[in-house]
């Protein structure tokens, strides 16, 4: 029986150097739960717009239900994406965009009773709105349910409330090399990297937190400690939007499927290589890849 995997959270179209591309965290993490044969669901908004049409036609061509994808007045959202010489990306985020109005329908609540995974992260509470109904459908989920925050920090879309009230909810943290010292920072926690990592799990009672370092290295903490670590393959990148969340997903949907910790730690490791050679982060596996 497939896994039930939601997504909540942004929905937006990267315009790159390379050009226009679909994304935002959630429906990335979706896109790739689905590569990886799970049942899943992006919950988010678009506009009454071309892009919002187009958003929703790529995503059902590409076997995603978009069930869950609502529509309402504002525009569909465009993300300023320019890139480093390493590929590494730099976001401006355009204001009053149809996910800052996410309702927490009937139908999404609903959803969220039977879900196996839901990942969500912070930069679609930057509305008050879209916080509390984000908040209602993670607070529905069941108690078997993995509950997954990929803080995903950008600009000044965040606060330490924010933060906080998701990772009180949070069985899985998923952060980066930038985004670990800022939350160590608001909580006033200290140390070096492994040791902060384990004060966040100790205290937000957390089952893992998935920590990535860009093109050095990645490790996956318990409370026992490290439980796996693994330098990031070499690629040619493209760049690294979408790699992240790829990686969340992957390890996610592999872990539930039965691998092991390390096992589901190198799928998603090789999954987040093979998506920064690509630009944008939907681009379907190549058959085999995974093998």
């Amino acid at each position: 029986m497939k896994k039930t995997i939601v997504g909540i959270g942004e929905i937006v179209w990267d315009m790159l150097p390379a050009g226009r591309q679909l994304g935002g965290a959630p429906v990335n993490f979706s896109y790739f739960a689905h590569e990886l044969g799970a049942q899943a669901y992006p919950v988010s908004a678009v506009g009454m717009d071309s892009l919002g049409d187009e958003a929703l036609e790529i995503l059902e061509g590409a076997g995603i239900d978009t069930s869950y994808i609502q529509r309402n007045s504002l525009p569909t959202s465009r993300v300023l994406v320019t890139a480093d010489s390493e590929g590494v990306p730099q976001y401006e985020i355009v204001g009053g965009v149809a996910w800052d109005e996410i309702e927490c329908t009937e139908e999404a609540l609903e959803l969220m009773k039977s879900a196996d995974v839901v990942c969500w992260g912070s930069l679609a509470q930057r509305s008050g709105i879209s916080r509390k109904s984000i908040l209602d459908m993670v607070d529905m989920a069941p108690g078997s349910c993995l509950k997954v925050f990929d803080i995903n920090i950008r600009q000044d879309f965040y606060s330490a409330e924010i933060i906080e009230q998701s990772l009180l909810r949070a069985d899985i943290l998923k952060l980066n090399e930038d985004e670990l010292p800022l939350v160590a920072s608001m909580f006033g926690i200290e140390g070096e990297p492994d040791e902060i990592a384990g004060k966040v799990i100790e205290r937000f009672s957390l089952k893992n937190i998935i920590y990535t370092q860009g093109a050095v290295r990645s490790i996956i903490y318990g409370k026992e400690g490290i439980v796996s670590s693994l330098p990031t393959p070499s690629v040619k990148v493209a760049d690294t939007v979408g790699a992240g969340d790829s990686f969340t997903a992957t390890y996610v949907t592999s872990a539930l499927g039965g691998k092991s910790p390390m096992e589901a730690h190198r799928l998603a490791a090789k999954v987040a290589a093979f998506v920064c050679t690509k630009n944008g982060a939907i681009n379907p596996l190549p058959e085999g890849y995974l093998d």
